[in-house]
């Protein structure tokens, strides 16, 4: 009899957590999200940046980035991110050169795949509708942008229901897809903000072109 009760709790609670997720706005949704990247310790994982020229594959990028807030590194096998919330350092390992600059909201959001994060709060319109990708639950969050023929014009952000990591974010700009598939997800990863400034000593044979 104890187990009958057991379970009928369980799905009781089950339940009325179902109901509370079904009522969840796009804003909601979002706002764990971005409570999620903002975890303690900061975000470590791998990506895959698939570029598209309309529907067709045209590049592929593989890497790791690391996140706390709206800071990030960035780091592929060509050319390594820094941005420490101000200020970005841009690492072209052919060229031996770091372009220091003071990006615009405008470039963050190209250069960030978590702008998202910071973005949604006012001047998109939002939707979203339930979906699976990789097997998961997730929320496909819609942001379009209310100025008319403003870019990106689509940016689509998949979102485990349960766990609220951001698995792909899909952004098109000027008629063309890139597609930033998330993997490997783990928070608490020790970061401080002083990870997210440019490791000058370790790089000593690079340049350093002060753009700002």
């Amino acid at each position: 009899m104890k187990k009958y009760i057991v379970f009928a709790l369980f799905m009781a609670i089950y339940s009325i957590s179902a109901i509370a997720q079904s009522k969840l706005t796009p804003r909601d949704i979002l706002d764990r999200t971005a409570q999620r990247l903002n975890t303690e310790g900061g975000i470590k994982a791998t990506f895959t940046t698939t570029v598209y020229e309309k529907t067709l594959p045209k590049d592929i990028i593989t890497g790791t980035m690391d996140m706390l807030g709206e800071k990030y590194v960035l780091k592929t096998e060509a050319v390594c991110t820094w941005f420490n919330g101000k200020e970005q350092w841009n690492l072209i390992y052919d060229t031996k050169e770091v372009s220091l600059v003071t990006p615009t909201q405008e470039e963050l959001q190209t250069s960030s795949p978590i702008a998202f994060a910071g973005m949604y709060k006012q001047g998109f319109n939002l939707s979203s509708k339930s979906a699976e990708l990789r097997g998961r639950k997730v929320w496909e969050v819609t942001m379009k942008p209310q100025k008319r023929k403003a870019e990106p014009s689509v940016i689509t952000i998949s979102i485990d229901k349960e766990t609220f990591d951001p698995l792909c974010i899909r952004i098109r700009n000027n008629g063309d897809w890139t597609r930033i598939s998330i993997d490997n997800f783990n928070s608490n990863a020790g970061l401080t903000a002083k990870d997210f400034t440019y490791p000058a000593t370790q790089y000593p044979d690079f340049e350093i072109v002060d753009m700002r």
